[in-house]
């Protein structure tokens, strides 16, 4: 039993901390964009927050197809592991 929370923590919270680094990634982008929407490098920086965007959605149905996993479910429940919407980056 502790093996199989121990592995289901570590995956759990790989997947977490991934989706976390890429939420303040796109909110760097956002940033950059705002400073440079009207400028000459606008639409380099708005294509920069659409890649980050669509990393952000990838990695939270990664990972809330890692915490609806049959194995992880309960471990994850116990642990405080929650879905993440993915309208809420």
């Amino acid at each position: 039993m502790t093996i199989w929370f121990t592995t289901a923590y570590k995956e759990l919270l790989t997947k977490r901390s991934s989706l976390n680094d890429l939420k303040e990634q796109l909110r760097f982008h956002e940033g950059l964009y705002a400073k440079a929407r009207d400028g000459p490098d606008g639409r380099s920086a708005k294509g920069m927050v659409e890649t980050s965007r669509m990393l952000c959605r990838e990695a939270t149905k990664s990972y809330n197809r890692i915490l609806h996993k049959p194995m992880n479910r309960v471990p994850a429940l116990l642990m405080g592991f929650r879905a993440v919407n993915e309208e809420n980056k």
